[in-house]
């Protein structure tokens, strides 16, 4: 074989080990680590979206030192919101006859150049495997009396999950993902907001749930 011909093959397979470096079986690229606190993202079609628009999907993977229930009552816990969702003023769970849903509105202040956001969703616990895990599910809803459209808000149209596995009777893994049809502000732009504000959420959410803090 040729110093070139080799070169080139070579490169090739070093251009493949760096792509794939990260990268699970779902697609997902590791973009952000800390610890053992993983950030990852992936870009596919938006579901319904006509013409197909590309939307990112990020998903976090992490651990903390509570039970799997506690992982999930945190999140409905409307008196704890904002002590781990910094940028959410409005918070509002909504009960439902079925106790395996709930819908939940949120307000986000967010930071120049992108404008304030909203979103109602709506909740389902999909799946209970006793003492192994809970898998939860969530999309955006419609609901003119719950949720009006705010002039100059943003209207987030949104679905994803929580996972969490109970890994021994103190620790539990936690994926959550989160997929958002894009609002047209430039991905250069969103990129270090997006991935920064959720490791800060994945971590003080991670905060709240250690035994000290669940004690007070």
């Amino acid at each position: 074989m040729s110093g070139i011909k080799l070169s080139l093959l070579l490169g090739l397979q070093l251009l493949g080990i760096i792509f794939s470096h990260g990268q699970d079986n779902d697609g997902f690229i590791l973009v952000k680590k800390d610890g053992t606190t993983a950030i990852y993202e992936r870009w596919i079609t938006f579901p319904n979206s006509d013409p197909p628009i590309e939307a990112r999907e990020v998903k976090g993977e992490f651990y903390f030192y509570n039970t799997m229930f506690a992982g999930l009552n945190l999140i409905q816990d409307q008196s704890k919101i904002q002590l781990w969702q910094k940028h959410v003023s409005e918070f509002k769970v909504y009960p439902q006859s079925d106790t395996m849903t709930w819908l939940e509105y949120s307000y986000h202040d967010i930071p120049w150049p992108v404008s304030d956001q909203d979103h109602l969703l709506k909740y389902t616990i999909v799946e209970v495997i006793p003492g192994k895990s809970v898998f939860l599910a969530f999309e955006s809803r419609e609901n003119k009396t719950l949720a009006p459209v705010r002039k100059g808000v943003t209207r987030m149209e949104l679905s994803g999950s929580w996972k969490w596995e109970q890994i021994s009777p103190g620790k539990t893994k936690a994926t959550y993902r989160i997929l958002s049809k894009p609002i047209g502000i430039p991905k250069w732009l969103t990129d270090p907001i997006i991935r920064s504000n959720i490791m800060t959420t994945i971590e003080e959410y991670v905060s709240l749930l250690q035994p000290e803090a669940s004690a007070k």
